[in-house]
């Protein structure tokens, strides 16, 4: 583990819309990458998570406008604006899910050990599986989706979502074919080239 960056995941009592107005929000003003960019182009933007212990949900917000949302559905979306969530909910295990999301609601989703080793989870309805709920509006836009418990435990069986555990993980804000490519983190990640898929990397995110 190369540092030692932690987030605070609030238990709540229930789920109710507009949770993260009061939450503790984590920024994402690393760009690591920034130096390789044409105009060090570094949207400003946040990334919340809280648990009512049958779910995880997430909250990311950013101030990009210039938006590309070219995929539809399933698929890649890392070309496009994009924000991600990169979570290994069971630290005993060295798989990970990563969630990616494009302005549309296009997800993709894969869980492996690395960025080689991962099996595609192309799941058709996933955006009620996974409450996706997108909002554009003049100064940028938003994504929040919930995952499931009962989805988790379905790669980690063992897994609860109660105070005290810990977690890793680490939150993305990418647009590889914008007219502003730009690669931003969370957690610092020090390598010479782009890589989310880099576990090693990943902050703590803690259940309190």
């Amino acid at each position: 583990m190369k540092n030692t960056k932690t987030y605070n995941v609030k238990i709540i009592d229930q789920y109710q819309s507009g949770w993260w107005k009061n939450t503790v929000e984590a920024n994402l003003d690393c760009f690591p990458w920034a130096a390789q960019s044409t105009d060090d182009y570094r949207p400003v933007t946040t990334a919340r998570v809280v648990t009512d212990d049958s779910a995880l949900y997430v909250y990311m917000q950013t101030d990009e406008t210039n938006l590309r949302m070219e995929t539809k559905g399933f698929g890649h979306v890392h070309t496009d604006s994009c924000m991600e969530f990169f979570i290994s909910p069971d630290p005993s295990s060295p798989k990970y899910l990563n969630y990616e999301f494009n302005p549309a609601g296009a997800m993709y989703l894969s869980l492996g050990t690395n960025r080689y080793d991962r099996e595609i989870l192309n799941i058709p309805e996933y955006r009620e599986v996974f409450r996706v709920k997108t909002e554009i509006f003049d100064k940028g836009w938003n994504i929040e989706y919930c995952i499931p418990l009962s989805f988790l435990c379905c790669f980690f069986p063992s897994l609860l979502l109660e105070s005290g555990h810990k977690m890793r993980g680490n939150f993305y804000k990418c647009g590889e074919n914008t007219a502003r490519p730009h690669y931003g983190c969370w957690s610092p990640i020090d390598l010479p080239k782009p890589d989310f898929h880099c576990s090693e990397f990943f902050g703590n995110l803690v259940i309190s």
